[in-house]
């Protein structure tokens, strides 16, 4: 028994200095499907929920990440957007190379944000400028 008690002590003891992974705030996320090539190409763009706001008169940068998956394989594409108060949505523009996904084209995104909410506004195939959305 003492056993047991030093053995659950030690784990208790080894538990409390190991390092707690940081847990991750809530994200806001858009979600969009296109076909390209015959193909279903996933889109989703996600800010953080508690992105900064700047102070009247100020920028804030929020970061924005861009998981792109179809034919068998994804990918995460990190961009950021400079927000500015009073001009929203703030927009930004990202292009997407395709070729992760075995595709020589690429994604010209425009991508607005509001603070807790992000979405996809347009979306351009290139080459040919092909409207998606």
């Amino acid at each position: 028994m003492i056993a047991s008690l030093a053995g659950l002590t030690l784990a208790g003891a080894l538990a409390a200095a190991s390092p707690v992974p940081a847990l991750r705030g809530a994200e806001s996320c858009s979600n969009d499907s296109f076909a390209i090539d015959g193909k279903t190409v996933s889109v989703q763009v996600c800010a953080p929920s508690d992105a900064p706001v700047p102070e009247k008169g100020k920028r804030a940068t929020v970061p924005l990440r861009e998981t792109v998956s179809g034919a068998g394989a994804s990918f995460v594409h990190e961009t950021a957007l400079t927000y500015h108060p009073g001009s929203e949505p703030s927009r930004t523009i990202d292009d997407v190379p395709l070729d992760k996904l075995g595709m020589a084209k690429s994604l010209h995104l425009t991508i607005g944000y509001r603070p807790g909410s992000v979405t996809l506004e347009h979306v351009l195939l290139v080459p040919g400028a092909v409207p998606l959305k």
